[in-house]
């Protein structure tokens, strides 16, 4: 019995996260005000969509960003604003592959507190806490964000070494040498 009382302590003083973004950048879910889950893209699969609703601790189905009174979403990026503990978060995420006006983009940038991208973002995209971007999630892998407790739990770890984890640089590199390694140029192409 106290293994499950302390698990059931444990489980109830833990806050579900407020922000859950995918390995890929590609998806994110947003805690609302209400406790419910919204998520970016409204083209989202079945288990993409279970797994972050379980991920976030709701049993229903999410709803969308874009349906907020509180989201600012174009086609091609989405602000969001979530009030938590008194302070307000500023959630930027790209919504589509078209590049969105650098200067633009780094503009919104500054007045974001977390900026979110499946691709990666310019080196000027410097939001005042978090910076999610494709090289960043290479790293980490998927992200949970706790607002209130100012916490980042990510997938990926600097000490993991299971096999089945790749070194994504190392793995770059092996795709690379594949590329060059593919195309061998015969003399008389060389000018021989």
């Amino acid at each position: 019995m106290i293994p499950l009382v302390a698990g059931a302590v444990w489980a109830l003083a833990t806050p579900a996260p407020d922000l859950l973004v995918t390995g890929d950048g590609r998806h994110l879910a947003l805690r609302t005000a209400s406790g419910d889950l919204a998520l970016l893209r409204d083209r989202i699969g079945d288990y993409t969509a279970d797994m972050l609703a379980e991920n976030g601790g709701i049993d229903g189905l999410p709803i969308l960003l874009s349906d907020l009174p509180d989201a600012r979403c174009s086609r091609d990026l989405c602000l969001m604003t979530r009030r938590t503990d008194g302070r307000d978060w500023r959630v930027l995420a790209t919504r589509s592959a078209y590049l969105v006006p650098v200067a633009e983009l780094v503009a919104a940038c500054r007045r974001a507190d977390i900026v979110v991208s499946e691709r990666r973002l310019p080196r000027g995209c410097t939001p005042r806490w978090l910076r999610l971007d494709r090289p960043m999630l290479v790293r980490t892998g998927g992200v949970a964000v706790t607002f209130g407790r100012g916490s980042v739990r990510t997938v990926r770890h600097a000490d993991d070494a299971h096999p089945w984890i790749a070194a994504p640089l190392a793995l770059e590199r092996r795709r690379s040498d594949r590329r060059r390694l593919a195309y061998r140029p015969r003399p008389r192409e060389m000018g021989q």
